[in-house]
C-alpha cells in the first residue's frame, strides 16, 4: 500500500499540474481571441488544408467554392472549411486532375490549371 506521505506528495503534485492546466488553457483562450476568435469543432483553417493537399491557398478557395464546401471568413482575413467535406471534395477533385506528361502544372475543369506538390494524394 501506499504511505501517507506518499500519497499526500502524489496528492500536492496533482493539484500543481490542474493549476498549471489552468493556466495553460486560460492562454490558449486568450491567443484565440487575438486570432478573430475561436475555431468550431471539425472546421480547419483553409491555409493548413491547402497545405496539406500541395495546392496554392487561391486554388483551395476555388475548390470549396466549386465544390459546395462551406466556407467562413474570419475577422482576421482568411477561412475556415469543414474538415471532412473539403477533404473529401478535395480527394475527388485531385486525383480526377490530368498532368501531360513533363508538366509541372495540372488541370481540371473545376479549378483550371494548377501546381500540386506531393503528387495525388492518397
Amino acid at each position: 500500500m501506499i504511505s501517507n506521505v506518499k500519497f499526500n506528495e502524489l496528492a500536492n503534485h496533482v493539484e500543481q499540474m490542474v493549476k498549471r492546466i489552468d493556466e495553460l488553457e486560460s492562454q490558449v483562450k486568450v491567443l484565440a481571441g487575438t486570432q478573430g476568435g475561436d475555431i468550431p469543432p471539425g472546421m480547419v483553417p483553409l491555409t493548413t488544408l491547402a497545405a496539406e493537399f500541395g495546392i496554392s491557398t487561391k486554388k483551395a478557395e476555388e475548390l470549396a467554392h466549386n465544390t459546395g464546401v462551406l466556407l467562413i471568413k474570419q475577422k482576421s482575413g482568411g477561412f475556415i472549411a469543414n474538415d471532412g467535406k473539403f477533404r473529401e471534395a478535395a480527394r475527388l477533385v485531385l486525383r480526377a486532375a490530368k498532368r501531360k506528361y513533363g508538366s509541372a502544372y495540372w488541370f481540371h475543369p473545376l479549378l483550371g490549371k494548377f501546381q500540386m506538390s506531393g503528387g495525388i494524394p492518397k
